[in-house]
Order: C-alpha cells, then sequence, then structure tokens
C-alpha cells in the first residue's frame, strides 16, 4: 500500500509542477490585465489569495489521489477481516486509477484553458485604446461661452 501511495504521490507531483507553472501564467496575465486596463490597482493581498487558492485545491487534489489509491487495499482489509468482498480488486485499482488520472488531466485543461484565455486577452489590451460609445455629449454652458 506505502508503494501504491508514493507512487500516487509522484504523479500528484508532476501535476504540482504543471499546476504551479500554469498557475504562474494565470496570476501574471489576470494581475497584468486588471492593472493595464485600469480595472483595478495592485492589490498583494488578493495575489496571496489567489496562491493560496491554487495551493489548497492542489493539496485537496492529492488527498483525494491518495484516498482512492487506498480503496483497493481497503477492500482487502474488509474481505480479510468480514469474508465479504464488496468489489473484485481489479475493479477498485482500475476505479483508482481513472479517478487519479481524471483529477490530473482535468485539472491540467482547466488551468491551460485559463492560461490560454489569459494570455489572449493580455495580447488583445492596447494600453491606448480608446472607448467609443454612442453617446452624443453636448458642450456646457460654460463651453459655449469660450466658444
Amino acid at each position: 500500500m506505502i508503494e501504491a501511495i508514493l507512487n500516487t504521490l509522484k504523479i500528484m507531483g508532476w501535476l504540482g509542477i504543471a499546476l504551479a507553472v500554469l498557475a504562474i501564467v494565470n496570476i501574471t496575465t489576470g494581475t497584468l490585465t486588471n492593472i493595464w486596463s485600469g480595472k483595478e490597482e495592485f492589490n498583494f493581498v488578493k495575489l496571496i489569495k489567489g496562491m493560496g487558492k491554487v495551493l489548497a485545491f492542489y493539496l485537496c487534489s492529492t488527498l483525494v489521489g491518495i484516498a482512492f489509491t487506498m480503496l483497493p487495499f481497503i477492500n482487502e482489509m474488509i474481505t480479510s477481516s468480514f469474508g465479504v468482498m464488496l468489489l473484485s480488486n481489479d475493479t477498485l485499482n482500475t476505479f483508482s486509477s481513472v479517478a487519479i488520472l481524471g483529477i490530473v488531466i482535468s485539472t491540467i485543461v482547466i488551468q491551460a484553458k485559463k492560461a490560454i484565455n489569459g494570455i489572449v486577452t493580455l495580447a488583445n489590451l492596447s494600453s491606448d485604446s480608446e472607448e467609443i460609445t454612442w453617446e452624443v455629449e453636448e458642450p456646457s454652458e460654460e463651453e459655449d461661452e469660450m466658444n
């Protein structure tokens, strides 16, 4: 069981590296986009909260991966203790592998999609853009008197 958990931790370690790279891209592009577009100023607390969310997500994903890895071993303990087999070990091993791969792939896909959207948004952002509206501004009386 320890070997299987260590193997899961190895997989989740690679997920952590990919997630860290994608999170850095997401946080950087989001921060720069918001600052350059004038939506908000740089906020260090918000940056730390964003990093905290990524860390919490990674830790939870790792714990779920470990939990799924332990299912076949728990099933063996139940079978040996009570003589009742809930599911076959092959089924639980397959379920465990699929669940861990699902966590890894879905996390990377979601974060990569956000990273690509952030990069595209940042690339389309122009610092000297002018907002065009359909509102007609009438000159005030003071401006009329000056002309």
